[in-house]
């Protein structure tokens, strides 16, 4: 069965199609510290879907808004005949260690215990009880990093056969761009480049490598990655991502910046990918 919901209603005065980032918890009135690295996520899709993460798995389901309460959607539905329930919230169940999962436990149990919600400019408050989320507006909240002079790290590699490479625990390949420089590691063997720049497009040439031979998983990242650098390629970034991509769109690049909010713990996406 596919629940559709929403649209609900955005624009001004609402959270509709924004994802915000905590920066204020209190209990009674006294600031409560979350595990360090993250930061507490709330997405509300125009859709009507939250979408929540406390720093290891995710909540969501569609939701209400209605006379500043958010309550998780749990309306009739008729479907061939048959009256039924939306089936409430679904959250993810990764382990991630004690810390992690108690966070999880307490903010997800706060959120479906239909907390009061407030939007003051980019800034939207969450309440129930004692307690209180104050979150920002994720565009302040985490500014694109900058392109030059970031660590990017390799999530998956897009193949010219248009299929994307995951390599396991294999240790992910990097890039920084500095001017007309690059260099980083392919996961094994350190390397340079230099970077003709166009609009937005980067082109790697000279590209040399220091190498090691690597095997398994570590050298079809290599093979993968040097070969993906050999086109040029279109860059786009959103919030902490850069996607480089061929002008066929059938190879290129995804990557990742650490972000502040640490969703996805490191640990955690290697052990996945």
């Amino acid at each position: 069965m596919t629940v559709v919901y929403g649209p609900l209603i955005g624009g001004e005065g609402s959270p509709i199609g924004k994802t915000y980032l905590s920066v204020s918890v209190q209990d009674d009135g006294v600031e409560r510290a979350v595990v360090p690295g993250t930061r507490i996520r709330v997405q509300i899709r125009k859709d009507g879907v939250l979408i929540a993460r406390a720093g290891c798995n995710s909540l969501s389901g569609g939701i209400m808004l209605d006379d500043g309460v958010l309550r998780f959607d749990s309306s009739e539905i008729i479907e061939d005949g048959v009256l039924r329930f939306a089936s409430g919230p679904i959250q993810t169940q990764m382990n991630c260690g004690p810390e992690f999962s108690t966070q999880d436990d307490w903010f997800f149990g706060f959120l479906v215990h239909e907390p009061e919600w407030t939007v003051d400019g980019d800034t939207f408050t969450l309440t129930n009880g004692r307690t209180t989320f104050v979150l920002l507006d994720i565009r302040l909240a985490e500014p694109d990093p900058p392109l030059d002079g970031t660590l990017w790290t390799v999530e998956a590699i897009l193949r010219d056969t248009g299929h994307f490479g995951y390599y396991g625990s294999a240790v992910p390949a990097t890039l920084v761009l500095n001017g007309t420089l690059a260099s980083g590691s392919t996961g094994s063997s350190a390397y340079a480049a230099t970077v003709a720049r166009a609009d937005d497009t980067l082109t790697f040439t000279h590209l040399s490598i220091t190498p090691t031979n690597p095997s398994g998983r570590a050298a079809a990242m290599e093979q993968d990655f040097l070969e993906a650098l050999r086109v040029p390629l279109t860059y786009t970034m959103k919030s902490n991502r850069l996607r480089l991509r061929a002008a066929t769109g059938t190879g290129g690049v995804n990557l990742v910046a650490d972000r502040p909010d640490g969703y996805p713990p490191r640990r955690l996406w290697t052990q996945q990918s």
